[in-house]
């Protein structure tokens, strides 16, 4: 908070103080002179604000809130009692008002209780704002507090992300490195740029969907260099992107990464992966990943993040706009997303 913003903070209630005491003055002076209503005034908002203030910062923190009713009560009484025979003595006595050309004079005793009875409505005000004031307050910590709490909880599951994803691509590099093979230098590229995005780009909460579609087609370019079969048999169709979508980083890439461990392309001459993403007009998302597999796909490995992690991300992000779909029939699994409003 700079200065500025302090010194408003500051000025705010002598502002409201002074406005509050020119429409006492308003009210007074309309029945006496001038320079008694400006007294009266000033001594009136002062009682009201030694109430209003001592309720705030003494009597609710240091009696009621600790359960000492009693004194609290007591104390409050002495308070008010004591205030408003000081006002009664700085008031000239007997104050009246004019009605037509009839002067109605008040007793003192009754001016007293009059007195001492709106200090009293001043005292049960400030309790209550004193009351809200502290559970806005507790709200908002809470909320703040919230807050943080899911920012850790998505950082940690996006920094389980990039381990995995890093673990497995350097198998897949070594494989290729160990046969001599001549896409271990393309795919090391690929590896680069892959590394790039996940240190650099996905440090936001949202990156551009042109950017993550980019990034899913490297992965899948990287995982093409394998061998004919990977180039042959999976493919990527993406359509309606525009440079206005977002999306949380890295969260398509379980399902990816998934449908290549778990497929059977290697051992099924009719295996495949289909991967096809698009937005409709509405600026919803389809995502939808297929794959022949050689086992269940619940079977996990206990090392992946798997599934779980990708409902809790989408939870966390998207709550209540997002439907996520999982369907193993017969030899195949197909993963089915939509996140609403991008």
């Amino acid at each position: 908070m700079d200065s500025r913003e302090w010194k408003y903070k500051l000025a705010n209630p002598y502002v409201l103080g002074i406005c509050y005491w020119l429409i006492w003055l308003f009210l007074l002076s309309s029945f006496q002179p001038f320079g008694n209503a400006a007294w009266a005034a000033s001594v009136n908002v002062a009682a009201q604000g030694i109430t209003a203030f001592a309720t705030i910062c003494f009597l609710i923190p240091h009696y009621l809130e600790k359960r000492k009713y009693l004194a609290y009560a007591a104390q409050v009484a002495i308070l008010i009692f004591l205030l408003t025979v000081l006002y009664m003595k700085l008031t000239e006595p007997g104050l009246h008002l004019l009605a037509g050309k009839r002067e109605i004079r008040y007793p003192r005793a009754f001016q007293f209780g009059r007195m001492y009875f709106f200090l009293f409505v001043i005292h049960i005000v400030s309790t209550a704002y004193k009351f809200a004031s502290d559970r806005f307050y507790a709200l908002q910590r809470q909320s703040e507090l919230h807050r943080k709490q899911l920012e850790t909880e998505l950082q940690v599951l996006k920094n389980q992300i990039n381990p995995h994803f890093l673990f497995n691509t350097l198998n897949n590099v070594y494989t290729l490195a160990y046969l001599k093979d001549d896409n271990a230098a393309p795919m090391i590229m690929k590896l680069s740029e892959l590394l790039r995005y996940t240190l650099y780009d996905c440090q936001a909460d949202r990156v551009k969907l042109e950017k993550e579609v980019e990034f899913l087609r490297n992965i899948i370019a990287m995982q093409q260099l394998k061998s004919d079969v990977y180039q042959k048999r999976v493919s990527l169709e993406t359509s309606g992107v525009q440079p206005n979508h977002f999306i949380a980083p890295l969260l398509l890439l379980v399902f990816i990464e998934n449908s290549f461990k778990f497929s059977d392309l290697d051992t099924n001459p009719d295996g495949h992966i289909h991967i096809s993403l698009r937005v409709d007009m509405s600026g919803t998302l389809h995502f939808e990943c297929g794959n022949t597999t050689k086992q269940p796909l619940n079977e996990e490995p206990k090392a992946g993040i798997g599934l779980a992690n990708v409902r809790k991300r989408l939870q966390l992000i998207y709550p209540e706009n997002y439907e996520l779909q999982v369907a193993e029939m017969e030899g195949e699994f197909l993963v089915s997303l939509k996140i609403f409003h991008l």
